[in-house]
């Protein structure tokens, strides 16, 4: 990746509410729209060997192909979290380091030293902020443009698991051991609401219209509208659910869960589980997906997964939900029948050899 730059060291720092109000960009820009698809994309994948991988996928001919673009170790603990924002990406580690790199430039810009705990998620919003959240409880408000710490936000009593941030870049959510959701307003660095869960939340994630959210504990599920704290579905999966995901095809949301059985299961949003894919060879931790422009003008979604089995693997996102899509116009069904085990080929692979463990897709628009 190139030869350390600069290394950003930030204290502890406890910044009145108005320092989101008085900084230089102080209103985080909404981005409601997908980024525009390109003719390649960077996944960016973390492993159990503290090895950072970067994979660019681009068509040669009529064929997907995923090549290294750069290996590295990059932290010295296992890398739990990546995410990218433009030409940054950040990853975390359970060294208590989230380390910064210029993709452009392909160089390290340095490392942030906020938290004092194990990195459990990271996610950018555009290329202008992100957030970090900790087994320390904290969760940390970056500006990319010069990597200042413009809050910490503190109001979980016990390790964040997960953070999402809506896409209007206003408002974030997080899950924690504590068994609580906490709705952030990012505008002003307060708690907006704190509500219990009844499991201890793993992964929270926005739709990518910001209509609804999910929150995915042990073996479930529980689908939430914007401005309601009881469930409008619940996704009750045979399986333990590592990853989650969620995504729209041709109008209609689905809810992908990566699980402990190899496999890929899709949701409805009304709970019914539409169907399953043995994606790996082994569990599968992470899930990702970014629009590509293929050889023939079309624009379709990549679904990427990452497993322990060490496989990165492109998947066309219409090849696994199209056989049992909901049609525009109707309701997401709610109740399972059968759902059947699809059987679908990748795109492309790509074998790491090693335990993967989280993953970033984006496109290579810098």
């Amino acid at each position: 990746m190139g030869r350390q730059q600069k290394r950003v060291k930030v204290e502890v720092a406890e910044p009145s509410v108005s320092a989101l109000a008085s900084a230089a960009d102080n209103s985080i820009p909404a981005l409601v729209e997908r980024e525009a698809a390109q003719s390649s994309f960077l996944v960016s994948a973390g492993t159990y060997e503290r090895i950072l991988y970067g994979i660019e996928g681009r068509f040669v001919g009529e064929q997907l192909a995923l090549n290294p673009q750069f290996i590295f170790p990059a932290h010295i603990g296992c890398i739990k979290a990546v995410s990218v924002g433009g030409r940054y990406l950040a990853s975390g580690s359970t060294d208590e380091v989230i380390k910064l790199y210029d993709l452009k430039k392909r160089v390290e810009l340095g490392s942030l030293h906020e938290h004092k705990g194990s990195i459990t998620s990271l996610h950018f919003h555009g290329h202008t902020h992100l957030l970090s959240a900790s087994e320390d409880g904290a969760i940390c408000i970056f500006r990319t443009k010069d990597w200042e710490p413009l809050k910490v936000l503190k109001g979980h009593k016990g390790s964040v698991n997960s953070i999402a941030i809506h896409p209007s870049g206003k408002v974030a959510l997080s899950v924690s051991q504590d068994r609580t959701v906490i709705l952030w307003n990012l505008l002003t660095g307060q708690r907006a609401s704190r509500t219990k869960t009844p499991q201890v939340g793993e992964i929270v994630a926005w739709s990518p219209s910001g209509t609804f959210y999910a929150i995915a504990y042990a073996t479930e599920i529980q689908l939430h509208s914007v401005g309601q704290s009881e469930s409008v579905a619940t996704i009750f999966c045979r399986q333990r659910i590592l990853s989650m995901l969620i995504v729209t095809l041709k109008g209609q949301d689905y809810v992908l869960a990566g699980c402990q059985d190899k496999r890929v299961h899709i949701y409805s949003t009304g709970g019914a589980e539409l169907a399953l894919v043995q994606c790996h060879d082994n569990r599968i931790k992470g899930l990702s997906s970014v629009d590509l422009a293929f050889p023939d003008g079309s624009i379709h979604t990549i679904l990427v997964s990452v497993s322990s089995d060490g496989r990165i693997k492109a998947w066309k996102l219409g090849d696994l939900i199209d056989p049992v899509a909901v049609a525009p116009d109707s309701a997401p069904p709610s109740s399972t029948k059968d759902a059947p085990e699809l059987k679908v080929e990748p795109l492309a692979v790509y074998n790491a050899d090693v335990r993967l463990t989280c993953v970033a897709a984006s496109n290579n628009a810098y």
